[in-house]
C-alpha cells in the first residue's frame, strides 16, 4: 500500500476514484505493520529505523489529506442530490465508513430545509390568522392537537424520496425519526417500516 500515490491519485479527478469498502480497515492494518516492524530494531537511530519512521509519518500525513480530500467531494456531492430532491448522480466508490457518512449528511441538509421551510410557514401563518375578515388582529391561538394530524415514528429501513400530502419533500434513513402526516406514518408502519415513537406527557 502506497497512500501517497493513492492520495495523488484522488487529487487528480473531480470525481472520487473507487476504494474498496474495507480501505480504511486496510490502512490501519498497513500502518500498524509499519509500527510493528519499527518496534522490532533494536537501535531506533539506525538509518534503517529513521527511513520507516519518515516512511510512517509521510503515510499518516497522506492519510489525513487523502480524507480531507474525500470529505470535501463527499459533501459537494451530498448537497447537489439534497438540494435536487434525487438520487441521481449518487456517488460511487464510497468505503463503509463513507457511506454512512453520504447518507447523514443529505438527511441532515433535507431536515435542515424542512426546518427553516416549516418555521417560515408558521410565522406567516401566524401572521394571517392573526386577523379577522375585517381586518381588525384576533388573539394568536396556538394549535394543541397537532397530533392528531402527525405521527412521530422511527424508521427502521430508508425509504426513497416521497411528497407528503402536505407538500413536503421527505428522503427517510434508517434509525431516523420523524414527524410525518398521519396517514403516511400508519402506512410505513403497515409496511413494517417504521415504529410509532410515544411521547410521554
Amino acid at each position: 500500500m502506497d497512500l501517497s500515490n493513492t492520495l495523488r491519485d484522488e487529487r487528480k479527478s473531480a470525481e472520487l476514484q473507487t476504494l474498496d469498502k474495507n480501505f480504511y480497515e486496510q490502512v490501519g492494518t498497513y500502518l500498524d505493520g509499519l509500527e510493528a516492524e519499527l518496534s522490532e530494531m533494536a537501535d531506533p537511530y539506525r538509518v534503517e529505523a529513521q527511513i520507516l519512521q519518515d516512511a510512517l509519518k509521510s503515510e499518516r500525513n497522506s492519510l489525513s489529506k487523502l480524507i480531507d480530500q474525500r470529505m470535501r467531494k463527499i459533501v459537494r456531492g451530498a448537497l447537489r442530490i439534497a438540494l435536487s430532491n434525487s438520487k441521481k448522480g449518487a456517488l460511487k466508490g464510497l468505503t463503509e465508513e463513507e457511506e454512512q457518512i453520504h447518507a447523514e449528511m443529505i438527511s441532515a441538509i433535507l431536515k435542515g430545509r424542512e426546518m427553516i421551510k416549516s418555521h417560515v410557514e408558521r410565522i406567516e401563518s401566524a401572521k394571517d390568522n392573526s386577523y379577522e375578515k375585517d381586518g381588525t388582529e384576533k388573539p394568536l391561538t396556538v394549535r394543541k392537537d397537532i397530533s392528531q394530524e402527525y405521527e412521530i415514528v422511527r424508521l427502521l429501513d430508508s425509504i426513497p424520496t416521497f411528497v407528503g400530502v402536505n407538500g413536503k419533500h421527505y428522503l427517510l434513513f434508517k434509525d431516523d425519526v420523524v414527524a410525518l402526516p398521519a396517514v403516511h406514518a400508519r402506512n410505513l408502519r403497515n409496511k413494517s417500516l417504521a415504529d410509532i415513537v410515544e411521547i410521554k406527557r
